[in-house]
Order: C-alpha cells, then sequence, then structure tokens
C-alpha cells in the first residue's frame, strides 16, 4: 500500500519537474499557439519570465488582470503574446479607423519598445497590421493607417485623445486594452484621458494593467476598469534587481562634473555604454554639454526635444556612435537598450520609486551592471530615503564634509531686487559720462541764437552778433523795407491788445534763459510766444477771419 502511494506521487509530481527544466517547449506548456513559439524560438526567447508563467496561462482564459512586475522582467510578451494568441483567431479584416487591440504607453519611448516587441513576437508569418500613435511627429501618416483599420494599435493616452477628439479613430469594436506603466500613467496626469478611452471602448473588453507598484490610485482605477481581476504579482516593491553593483560617491556639487570625468576616463571602471539621470531637463542639457566639452560623446534626452530628436539620440546610443545618453526620469522606463554597464545618477530624483526605475535600465536580461550614484550634502535626505525603500545601506566614498560644502554661493539679495525706480546708483566705468566742458552749449544746438543776446543766450562761437538783424536776400523786382519799416516798438514785457481786444501778457524774450527768440522776418514779433495766465479770452464782435483779413490789409 505505501509503495502504490509513493507511485502516485511520483506520477503526480513528475509534470511539475518537467515545467521546470528549461526546454524550446515551455511557452507551448502555457497554451500558447505554435505559430508563435516557433517565432519565439526564432527571436531567441526559449524560457518565460515569473510574470509570464503567471499571466499568460489567466489571460488566455479572458481573465482581466491586474499585474505587478518590476521594470524589465518581460511585462511586454505577458500581455502582447495572448493578444497575439487571441488575434489568430480571428478572421477578416478590421473596419476602417477601428482597430482590435490597444495599448496605452506613458512615453513614447516605452511606445516605440512595446511596437518593436510586438512585432517581434509575431515574426514573419503572422500578418499584423499596427501602427504607433505619438506626440511631436505629424499624425498624416498615423491618419493614413487607421483609415484602412489595424490590428493594434500603440499610443500614448495625449496623442490617441486628440485622435479620438477629431473623429479618426473609433474604440467602439476593440476588444483588448492593456494598460503599461499605470502608476507612471497617473503620475503624469492621464487619468482623464484613460477614463475617456475605457468609456469609449464599453464594458464588453478584456482589460490588462500592469504597474511597477501598488499604489492607492493604481488600486483605485484598477477597482474603477477591470471586472473580478486576477492579481498576479511578480516582485516586491521596491526591490532592485541582485545582479547590479550599487555604490555611493560623497561629492560636493560644483565637484560632480569633475568626479564624472574621472569614472568615465577610468579603465578600470570599464564604462562602456553609460546613461546618467538628471532631474530636470535644463540639468540635462547642461550635463550633455559638459560632456561634449570635456571630450567625451553624449546626447540628452528628455520630454522638450521633439520625437525625431529622441528617436536620433536612442538610436546613435543603440548603436555605439554614442557612447553616453543623458535622460530625465521620464525616459527612464522607455529605454531598453542592451549592453548597457552602468547607470549613473548625476542627481537623485525626488521620487525614490524613480531610483528603482533608473538602474533598471542595467543588468537586463541575466547580465550584471553597476549603479553609481554622486551624491552632494543637500540630497542626503533623499538618498535616506532611497536606502529605506530598497531596505538596503548602500556604500559610499568620499568626504562627507566636502559633500556637505556644495560651494554654490548665494547671491546677494540686492542682486534679485528689481529697481525701484529712485535715483541710481553708481556707473559703471565702460561708458562714463562725460565731462559737463565737453558738452555744446544751447545756443551752439540752435539757429538764430545771436537774436537771443538780450534774452541771456549766447552767441555761437564761429558767429559775430550783428547790431543789424539779418534779412533775407530779396528776390530780384521784389519791393524791400528798411528792417523795423512800418513796425511799433516797444518794451518787452508790455501789454500786447489781442484781436478781440482783451490785453494779454506775453512772457519777456528774457524769460527763456540761455534760448535764442525767433522772430518774423515780415513783422519782427517773437514767434510761439505764449501767453501768462492761461489762453485770452476772445470777443468775437468780428469774427476771427475778419478780423486777420484787416489786419493783414492794414500791415
Amino acid at each position: 500500500m505505501a509503495t502504490r502511494a509513493l507511485q502516485c506521487s511520483a506520477r503526480v509530481a513528475a509534470p511539475i519537474r518537467r515545467r521546470k527544466t528549461c526546454s524550446l517547449n515551455d511557452f507551448i506548456s502555457l497554451g500558447l499557439p505554435e505559430l508563435l513559439t516557433d517565432s519565439l524560438t526564432a527571436a531567441g526567447f526559449t524560457t518565460p519570465t515569473k510574470i509570464q508563467t503567471q499571466a499568460i496561462p489567466k489571460l488566455l482564459e479572458g481573465r482581466d488582470m491586474m499585474g505587478i512586475a518590476q521594470t524589465g522582467s518581460g511585462k511586454t510578451a505577458a500581455f502582447g503574446l495572448p493578444i497575439l494568441a487571441g488575434l489568430l483567431t480571428l478572421n477578416g479584416r478590421p473596419r476602417p479607423l477601428t482597430t482590435r487591440a490597444l495599448i496605452l504607453a506613458p512615453t513614447r519611448e516605452l511606445a516605440v519598445q512595446i511596437d518593436e516587441a510586438i512585432r517581434k513576437f509575431a515574426g514573419t508569418k503572422m500578418k499584423l497590421d499596427t501602427v504607433l500613435l505619438l506626440g511631436g511627429v505629424s499624425r498624416y501618416h498615423q491618419v493614413k493607417r487607421l483609415e484602412r483599420g489595424v490590428d493594434i494599435v500603440v499610443a500614448t493616452p495625449g496623442r490617441l485623445k486628440d485622435l479620438m477628439d477629431d473623429g479618426k479613430i473609433k474604440l467602439a469594436e476593440t476588444r483588448w486594452l492593456v494598460l503599461d506603466e499605470a502608476d507612471r500613467m497617473l503620475d503624469m496626469g492621464f487619468i482623464a484621458p484613460v477614463r475617456a478611452v475605457a468609456k469609449a471602448i464599453g464594458h464588453r473588453r478584456h482589460t490588462m494593467m500592469f504597474s511597477a507598484t501598488m499604489a492607492p490610485e493604481v488600486a483605485d482605477l484598477a477597482k474603477s476598469l477591470l471586472n473580478e481581476p486576477v492579481r498576479v504579482d511578480a516582485s516586491v516593491a521596491g526591490s532592485t534587481v541582485v545582479k547590479i553593483d550599487q555604490r555611493v560617491i560623497l561629492s560636493g556639487s560644483k565637484a560632480k562634473r569633475g568626479v564624472l570625468n574621472e569614472l568615465l576616463a577610468n579603465e578600470e571602471e570599464a564604462m562602456e555604454r553609460v546613461i546618467i539621470f538628471s532631474r530636470t531637463k535644463h540639468g540635462a542639457d547642461r550635463v550633455a554639454k559638459n560632456l561634449e566639452i570635456d571630450g567625451h560623446k553624449a546626447a540628452a534626452i528628455h520630454g522638450n526635444k521633439s520625437q525625431n530628436a529622441r528617436q536620433a539620440a536612442l538610436k546613435g546610443f543603440s548603436s555605439g556612435d554614442v557612447r553616453i545618453l543623458v535622460a530625465t526620469d521620464i525616459a527612464a522606463r522607455g529605454i531598453d537598450v542592451p549592453g548597457i554597464t552602468h547607470v549613473v545618477n548625476y542627481e537623485l530624483p525626488d521620487d525614490p520609486e524613480n531610483y528603482v526605475h533608473r538602474i533598471g535600465r542595467t543588468g537586463r536580461n541575466g547580465a550584471s551592471g553597476q549603479a553609481i550614484t554622486l551624491c552632494d550634502g543637500t540630497e542626503r535626505g533623499k538618498l535616506r530615503d532611497v536606502e529605506r525603500l530598497i531596505r538596503r545601506t548602500l556604500p559610499y566614498t568620499g568626504d562627507l564634509h566636502l559633500a556637505n560644502d556644495t560651494g554654490v554661493v548665494e547671491a546677494p539679495r540686492s542682486a534679485y531686487k528689481k529697481p525701484s525706480g529712485g535715483r541710481p546708483g553708481p556707473r559703471s566705468n565702460k561708458n562714463p559720462r562725460k565731462a559737463p566742458g565737453d558738452r555744446r552749449s544751447p545756443a551752439e544746438r540752435r539757429p538764430f541764437a545771436e537774436f537771443g543776446k538780450e534774452g541771456g543766450g549766447q552767441a555761437q562761437p564761429h558767429r559775430q552778433p550783428s547790431d543789424t538783424p539779418r534779412s533775407r536776400p530779396a528776390a530780384e523786382g521784389q519791393r524791400t523795407r528798411p528792417a523795423g519799416e512800418g513796425q511799433r516798438s516797444r518794451p518787452a514785457g508790455e501789454g500786447q491788445r489781442s484781436r478781440g481786444g482783451d490785453v494779454a501778457r506775453t512772457r519777456p524774450d528774457h524769460a527763456q534763459p540761455g534760448r535764442g527768440v525767433r522772430r518774423d522776418m515780415e513783422t519782427g514779433k517773437p514767434m510761439g510766444a505764449k501767453p501768462v495766465g492761461g489762453k485770452p479770452k476772445q470777443r468775437w464782435g468780428k469774427s476771427q477771419k475778419d478780423a486777420g483779413r484787416v489786419s493783414r490789409s492794414n500791415g
């Protein structure tokens, strides 16, 4: 009896041992069709990962899923292979402007990576029509592809929502919906577009959500979108790959540039292909520029770059033309380049979870990698948050006192103060003021200055004041008269009768010091004299036109 029980237990345990062995039929044991397994074998995929082993059988049954998996654990194949298996069972082509499967990714780089992986899984034997919907590029070719109808759409939420609003894509016939990196999608503010997409598809859909963390916001979104989901947890939050060697170098913020150059020049480090992470877009551009000045081939990638520029940088980095890629956290989960030997945290991230995603760019597919963090005194708190998250203390080198000395000299408050409009401060020596003796006198700048002599004006140096006023030379045949003929003279400032009969006091010639007085050549009266006390009151016994006609006839 005991022998029979032992034989039964051996028969039961035998299939478990065969499943653990690494053979070419492992993906077949998950229930995938032979066409896909042949394509996987040709592409070099032989053994499924932990998330693939747990997720693929449940997804082939049509169950909704909430998957928690670390970056680089094989999530793309976990949801991509069941979708391809379902497409093989369908006949005909999709209708125009429709898609049978929709995969949403938070960043352009991740969307490109998913699209390339799906095409690789399908191979050459499966006729698959996919389209990539990304912002930052023209949507003309994207719309042209959608007009024929496609099998799979890989998109970012922003561009997809724009095409939906314009009626260029219809989601009523979509069967599969995938939200990859859902936590990152929520962090970037895509919650409203995601809900709009789910509402447009309807309830008759197969929904899959994958995330690196299970934050409360992600749990709430999963509860509203998934129908009795199966939860698969293939990693622990905050865990890092064991084969990644992590260490910290303490230095001042101003000394980070020199420390980085020493690391890149050190042959023992063997930094062949390096990703450097900066906290801001401006910081990424600055680091890349400094590296190029120091003689390194580097390129920057962040959200302000156009899609063509980002693709060119990734292409150069993948081909080896660019040794160093400087990126921000937005690109941390979308870079899947084989052979990355080192990840350098030039600045620690604000969110410690991003540290895990950063260093996950190296040590992929069983390879080893190096993660180096440059930390100054202002980042000690962020370093403690990272160590608390990953549940380990990182070894560090460098001088702690030097790290506390950031080398940043704070500008005085007066440098940030706006001009108040008061008396200006001392003038710089670049454009000194002219000496008072170098200035031209007012008489030198004005014509007829010699006529203002009695008003305080000074004659020009090259002109001699004359007792008789200058007169215009008479034209031939024109009658002339002596200066002052027919003109009544009176002391300056004497009351003057206006045309209306009132007496108006005019400003005397000497009331304008330093200025010559221009006089009419015919009447000799000052030109432009302003009455003192305002405009004189006019009496219209005669019309102004008649008064002017009489005065001209009398003159």
